[in-house]
């Protein structure tokens, strides 16, 4: 057990009022211009997201510099005073015992990263908040996946504003793992614009992030699974044939081959052998600890739900129960790519808890499925209103107040709960200490 719980803070409600209040007008404000102005609408939200997570974390019982520099949740700042970038990858297997605890059992990745932070600022407490405006950045790799996928921009848009406040990622900032999900996402773009315009290009990029997303953290390399499944309702709608995706599966091993020669060659670095390594430690250690798996296999799911938001979670569970009682994933219309995505979603998420990988911490660890997790939810609020518009009278299909009072009324309910939850988990629950 670990004594992650505080006392409750009723300046929390206050915070959660302020927060709520500031999201409104962009709210309002932005199903409409999302179909004309994207972009200024996504800075916008950027703008808006950093100024609330600037005010949620301010509930917190330690300061982001301190997280950031302490050993206990992070410790990757100290080894780059230390070392040099290149020495550190050149011998990250010799020198990895000599790290703090989470830089000695994690890919060099992580460390490469907070090198690159320090050519913009050597300030900790910058630094910190550069790690939040990265992760949030996660956010436009999710608005334009899920632009692409279902072909709507109102999804898209609301589920980059529930990823911006997902829970696991607010109780978790200033922690590495929450940039994890701006590489995954990366990839799950690369793989729909790969599906939809069958360019090599993407292709070979997409085999480049894969090896990013391994130097930085191997375990959401299981997300394969999912794009496997978008694969598969791609080719049953014949949007495209195995011949082709044979080919630009080449073309993903073959660019993931040459950058893991060319990281030998260049950095003296084996992605490989040091992935090994991690893994066989993992494995002592959960050993020596005596850190069995079986009460983890339903916990890890509870937690899960916690770190995606509760909304979120009953609107996944809902959409995958439906994707298995009525809709089919061959479906050219919208509920069809919704199946495919929930049902590769759901088998990643029961692949990796029965797999044993992570035993307890799912909170940070599966932040990448946590912001995946977004995506239901947001589909049903852009569903809403033409739900709405096609049911109601003529009198009110003509206009679309009552559709897009009934979607933006589904939104504020789901992004309401998710920060009255936030408010309280980042007053009560701090999971990431000094």
């Amino acid at each position: 057990m670990y004594p992650y719980a505080y006392a409750f803070q009723i300046r929390s409600l206050a915070v959660f009022a302020i927060v709520c209040m500031c999201c409104i007008v962009p709210m309002l404000a932005s199903s409409a211009a999302v179909k004309t102005q994207q972009w200024r609408v996504v800075v916008v939200w950027l703008a808006v997201g950093l100024l609330a997570q600037v005010v949620l974390r301010a509930l917190t019982a330690h300061t982001m510099e301190a997280l950031f520099l302490g050993d206990g949740s992070n410790g990757f700042y100290q080894p780059t005073l230390r070392y040099r970038g290149l020495e550190l990858l050149r011998d990250f297997d010799r020198l990895r015992p000599t790290l703090p605890e989470h830089p000695g059992t994690n890919m060099p990745g992580k460390l490469m990263f907070i090198y690159a932070l320090e050519f913009v600022t050597a300030r900790p407490a910058a630094l910190a908040w550069l790690v939040v405006l990265v992760s949030n950045l996660g956010g436009v790799f999710l608005y334009l996946f899920v632009r692409d996928w279902f072909d709507s921009r109102e999804t898209a848009l609301w589920s980059f504003v529930f990823y911006l406040f997902t829970p696991a990622k607010l109780l978790l900032f200033p922690v590495l793992n929450t940039v994890t999900p701006v590489i995954v996402l990366a990839c799950a773009w690369l793989w729909v614009r790969l599906l939809q315009t069958q360019s090599w290009t993407y292709a070979a990029v997409l085999g480049c992030a894969v090896y990013l997303v391994l130097f930085f953290e191997p375990t959401p390399a299981i997300i394969g699974l999912m794009f496997l499944v978008l694969t598969g309702h791609a080719m049953m709608r014949g949007d495209v044939g195995w011949r082709t995706m044979a080919v630009a599966g080449g073309v993903v091993v073959a660019a993931f081959a040459a950058t893991f020669l060319l990281g030998i060659a260049l950095f003296g670095f084996n992605l490989g052998a040091t992935l090994q390594t991690i893994a066989n430690h993992a494995v002592e250690f959960n050993a020596r600890v005596r850190r069995p798996y079986g009460p983890w296999v339903g916990q890890n799911l509870l937690d899960l739900a916690f770190g995606a938001g509760y909304c979120q979670t009953v609107a996944f569970l809902a959409c995958v129960g439906a994707a298995v009682g009525r809709w089919r994933i061959g479906d050219a219309r919208g509920d069809g790519r919704l199946a495919a995505y929930c049902l590769g979603l759901a088998a990643t998420i029961l692949a990796t808890d029965l797999a044993g990988i992570n035993r307890g911490e799912i909170v940070r660890l599966w932040i990448f499925l946590a912001c995946f997790a977004q995506v239901p939810a947001a589909y049903i609020c852009a569903r809403l209103a033409k739900a709405t518009a096609q049911t109601a009278p003529p009198a009110v299909q003509s206009g679309a107040t009552s559709s897009s009072f009934s979607a933006h009324a589904a939104v504020a309910l789901c992004l309401a709960t998710t920060l009255l939850q936030a408010a309280l988990s980042t007053s009560m629950m701090v999971f990431a200490q000094p």
